[in-house]
């Protein structure tokens, strides 16, 4: 039997992490992965799908670069060579986190691991068979998996889930996806922006929930520019094979036919079968159930993650990995923060946020300020052929302090890290309109908003949104 300091079962953006900031600490520390470091965010996700994004960007500014005095004619899209370039960036990155458990003295299992106890996971693993691992903190951090849909099964050829669509070679003509969301919207405008005809079904009326609703307005407007076909609230009810790809019928009694299908309609945690409704662990519609430290109702268990059903984000899983691990190791005082998590969706135009959106406001009857500055009344904007969107800016009315921020524009998942700082630190809007923005840039949005908010924007015009 092998004893350590912290276990971690997975090692994805919160398990790597975990373990690499409880080796800084001084533990022994061992992390288990069945199938590849990195989890689904290095692997089948956040990397690959910004690799693709970066290059259908690039695909769409090549068409229209007659606008900037430039002839670039007849351009080609080779999704073999994209994904060829994806694989080769994931294996780096990959690599590189295999690099830094070395370096920090991580020990790495490769195997299948099942929670016989608290603190103690045996391991199946190819080269040494079944091998016992004891630890004196045990932290979950086996994340989730896409979510299947009956009347859309997956067959990884002509209906996609958001792992198997990144092992495409070829364009398809024609896509349909199935779910929306963050996932939906960014492969819709990839695709669409690679050549592909595409049609998106969600059951509600809105693109991404919990979005401000400006933005949800705005993302609808980008889609239907670039022609992708929305049927907002009518979610499909049958599905059949035909010769040259699938039909589907939605609530409304619309057929459509379209090569292939992307299912995209959530994820659900990998929790089952791995041994921990047999030690007691307090698991809500599979959900590991944790409190402000990550901590489970077992002593020295703790989760992070996607399996916690908090937040799906990688950077949210990697800051409850070192809440977790320091706790675990000594630190009363590591808690998570969910007040100012910020979310990067890399649609066209890009979409941030952090914080809470207006309608949150008035729905929890907190009153408050309202910037708005639109990206089209900044030169930067138009300098480089960016107009679309705005910055928004939340602030509580009594003591002004900044409670949301939100974006909609170009290089908005860049901009959304100061915002972060703002709400993190509570600053008011005054402190924050103190602070020089660079001129000319997109940043400038920002400030302006924050003066907006104090009704006192240079620049702001009434363009609309």
């Amino acid at each position: 039997m092998y004893q350590y300091d912290t276990v971690i079962l997975g090692a994805g953006p919160g398990g790597y992490v975990a373990a690499i900031r409880g080796a800084q600490l001084g533990a022994k520390v061992c992390i288990i992965e069945k199938e590849l470091v990195g989890g689904t965010c290095l692997n089948w996700g956040c990397i690959p799908t910004k690799a693709m994004y970066k290059s259908a960007v690039l695909f769409e500014q090549m068409r229209n670069s007659e606008a900037f005095g430039l002839s670039c004619q007849h351009p080609v899209a080779h999704l073999d060579k994209i994904v060829g370039r994806n694989q080769r960036i994931v294996a780096e990155l990959r690599e590189g986190v295999e690099r830094l458990f070395k370096k920090h003295r991580v020990n790495l299992i490769m195997g299948e691991g099942y929670v016989k106890e608290p603190g103690l996971v045996e391991v199946a693993t190819k080269e040494q068979g079944k091998i016992t691992i004891r630890g004196n903190q045990l932290i979950i951090a086996t994340g989730s998996e896409p979510l299947s849909l009956k009347v859309l099964p997956w067959d990884h050829k002509k209906v996609l889930n958001t792992r198997s669509i990144l092992e495409l070679t070829e364009i398809p003509e024609s896509l349909f996806i199935v779910g929306g969301g963050v996932s939906g919207c960014e492969f819709a405008l990839l695709f669409s922006a690679l050549g592909s005809t595409i049609h998106m079904s969600k059951r509600s009326k809105e693109p991404i929930k919990d979005l401000d609703g400006d933005i949800n307005r705005v993302l609808i407007r980008a889609l239907k520019k670039r022609k992708v076909k929305l049927h907002l609230g009518d979610p499909p009810v049958a599905a059949r094979y035909t010769s040259s790809g699938v039909e589907i019928t939605l609530r409304s009694n619309k057929r459509i036919e379209t090569e292939a299908v992307l299912v995209t309609v959530g994820r659900s945690p990998v929790s089952q079968g791995i041994g921990l409704d047999e030690i007691g662990l307090n698991l809500e519609k599979g959900y590991v159930q944790v409190d402000q430290h990550c901590q489970t109702n077992i002593p020295k268990v703790y989760a992070i993650g996607d399996v916690t059903g908090k937040k799906e984000l990688a950077h949210f899983a990697s800051h409850q990995g070192i809440v977790a691990v320091e706790h675990g190791l000594g630190n009363r005082q590591a808690r998570v923060d969910e007040e100012a998590v910020p979310v990067a969706i890399f649609t066209s135009p890009e979409i941030a946020s952090v914080g809470i959106t207006s309608q949150q406001c008035d729905e929890h009857d907190i009153p408050y300020h309202e910037g708005f500055f639109p990206f089209r009344a900044l030169g930067k904007s138009h300098a480089i052929g960016e107009i679309d969107g705005f910055v928004k800016v939340i602030a509580r009315m009594k003591d002004e302090k900044i409670i949301g921020i939100h974006i909609i524009g170009p290089d908005a998942s860049t901009l959304i890290a100061a915002c972060t700082v703002a709400v993190n630190q509570g600053l008011t809007l005054k402190e924050l309109a103190k602070t020089i923005h660079a001129h000319p840039t997109v940043a400038e949005a920002l400030w302006e908003a924050v003066e907006d908010a104090r009704g006192l924007s240079i620049h702001k015009l009434d363009l609309g949104l």
